[in-house]
């Protein structure tokens, strides 16, 4: 990846962040395959972590389908979005906090799920079936025949981890569409994939360490805090720098524990005050950062605060986001 457009941007930049979401413009490309592909179907996505406003907005430009399944995010949504409520943390106060919010779609896999919303909300939602790509048509259709009528009825047919898989997908959903009533709606869930890799963080480095020969960096952002999602789970963050001489370095976050260790590898010799780029980064706590979006150059297509407006909207012949104030 070209990142000497993004290490001119920083070096131009005046801000007193230290930490900044950046958007590939990869992903939009990426989501307008599959549009391509998939005519008229649903797509939907779930972010792991709480994203803030702006990415959220972003989803909604693209017409995209959030999946939220717990209170924070719940919390970061607009009514107006697309949105439709995961079972993972069906709770009373959660059902009832979604429905407030005007969010009565739910995605259902078994009945005791109908049932608990059901006993919150009576007959006041509609549901979505959710299937895996390991059940066959044959299971889809006997499940969907057996369901109770709906006058708007929807189904998940599963989760596309990637762009391999559209070839599976896309005939499954053609054998769908000719053997399902005309009026069942399809959708299909996009894997964390998608997004993990066309996020970047640049963070600059606060503290630089040399002992025993061995170089430690520190930089303004933390494993518990904006990398919280990642404690439990193996990371590969990829790093970029503007130097080309690398050695074996440590980067740790600025809480001062040992434990906040982000990565360790080939880092490009840095001094403190400089920026990195950390990719592969799609899981990250952003609620609290600014967000830049690159374009399919890598190249900042214009510096955005949560504190501005914009309309946003994907020029799908291009696949170039547009951003107009």
């Amino acid at each position: 990846m070209d990142t000497a457009a993004i290490f001119t941007h920083f070096d131009t930049l005046n801000t007193e962040e230290n930490t900044v979401l950046l958007l590939s413009n990869h992903l939009y490309q990426t989501v307008s395959k599959v549009w391509s592909e998939l005519p008229g179907v649903k797509l939907v996505y779930e972010p792991l972590s709480v994203q803030n406003k702006e990415f959220l907005d972003l989803l909604s430009t693209l017409d995209i389908t959030i999946k939220c399944s717990n209170q924070d995010l719940l919390e970061n949504l607009a009514r107006k979005q697309g949105v439709v409520i995961g079972t993972s943390n069906l709770t009373t106060s959660f059902i009832k906090s979604a429905f407030a919010k005007g969010f009565n779609n739910f995605l259902t896999q078994q009945s005791r799920d109908v049932l608990k919303i059901t006993n919150v909300l009576g007959n006041e939602f509609s549901q979505t079936q959710e299937f895996s790509k390991e059940e066959t048509t044959e299971d889809i259709l006997e499940n969907v025949q057996h369901s109770s009528s709906q006058s708007d009825r929807q189904i998940c047919v599963g989760t596309l981890q990637s762009l391999q898989e559209l070839r599976f997908l896309k005939d499954r959903i053609m054998d769908l569409k000719w053997k399902l009533p005309s009026d069942v709606r399809l959708s299909v869930e996009l894997g964390q994939e998608f997004f993990q890799s066309t996020f970047l963080i640049a963070t600059k480095i606060i503290g630089k360490e040399i002992l025993d020969g061995q170089t430690s960096y520190t930089v303004d952002m933390s494993m518990f805090e904006e990398f919280a999602c990642y404690l439990d789970t193996e990371t590969n963050f990829s790093v970029y720098s503007r130097s080309d001489s690398t050695s074996h370095c440590s980067l740790y976050g600025n809480t001062g524990d040992e434990e906040d260790l982000i990565l360790e590898g080939e880092i490009g010799e840095v001094d403190t005050g400089y920026w990195i780029l950390l990719g592969n980064a799609g899981l990250a706590d952003c609620r609290g950062l600014d967000m830049i979006l690159l374009d399919k150059d890598y190249r900042v297509v214009r510096p955005r605060s949560p504190s501005q407006a914009f309309s946003n909207s994907l020029d799908l012949e291009f696949s170039l986001l547009t951003v107009s104030a």
